[in-house]
């Protein structure tokens, strides 16, 4: 089963193509890798399938999701930004946050679940009572990822998670999210430039390039992959 499907999708400047060709289908219950370099299109293609692309960008070809059109509209995608404070209002607490997401999807807010998500974490539940700006960056970025997994959506989307995050940080949220998916089945659309994140936690990884896909693979099998630009990602994975 697939999760989203992409047909023939563009997404176009004034000048240029952003976005070009992409037919490919993201498969259900993974951990999936989107992963390139800086500008091969990989947050727009993030920003495409929910529906943010400007209005000064023309977008064509289709994007099919496994419930149809409005899913996206719904409580079934959880969005984690990669500057990870556009997740909140800045004059509303943690918890005042959370009450109004579950308003706008008619869904009664869960206290219990909610705790249990902040312990998994290691955050107190204190928190919740505070303004964004209270919390510390890494709190912060924390109750982001709670933010966009505490109506259980069926699919996540993660973009540069990572960054600025020392190793063990990045070692310590990238398990958490791979065993949130496992547990829940899940699909996760994580977006990295780190080859070797991607190795460690995907099931399968797409190789992003000058704004289209370019190759698909696995942990398992992207040594053999016949693309040059893949094949070279791969042998510079540790410099």
């Amino acid at each position: 089963m697939n999760m989203i499907q992409l047909h023939h999708v563009t997404v176009t400047a004034p000048t240029k193509p952003l976005l070009h060709a992409i037919t490919v289908d993201f498969p259900a219950n993974q951990f999936i890798c989107l992963i390139g370099a800086s500008g091969s299109g990989k947050t727009l293609l993030l920003k495409h399938l929910l529906g943010l692309v400007p209005e000064t960008l023309s977008v064509g070809g289709t994007v099919t999701f496994a419930e149809g059109e409005d899913w996206v509209r719904g409580r079934e995608i959880g969005y984690i930004p990669q500057h990870y404070q556009q997740s909140f209002v800045p004059f509303l607490t943690i918890k005042e946050t959370m009450r109004d997401l579950c308003r706008a999807h008619h869904v009664a807010y869960d206290k219990e679940q909610t705790e249990s998500l902040l312990r998994s974490f290691r955050l107190d539940i204190d928190l919740l009572d505070r303004l964004p700006h209270q919390l510390s960056g890494g709190q912060l970025q924390r109750m982001a990822i709670i933010l966009a997994v505490f109506l259980k959506p069926r699919l996540i989307l993660a973009d540069e998670l990572t960054t600025a995050l020392d190793p063990v940080a990045t070692r310590q949220l990238l398990d958490w999210l791979r065993n949130y998916q496992q547990q829940t089945a899940a699909t996760v659309l994580f977006v990295t430039h780190e080859l070797t994140h991607a190795l460690h936690y995907a099931d399968t990884l797409y190789i992003m390039k000058e704004g289209t896909i370019i190759d698909a693979v696995t942990p398992e099998t992207i040594h053999a992959s016949r693309h040059p630009y893949t094949q070279a990602l791969y042998t510079n994975r540790h410099l």
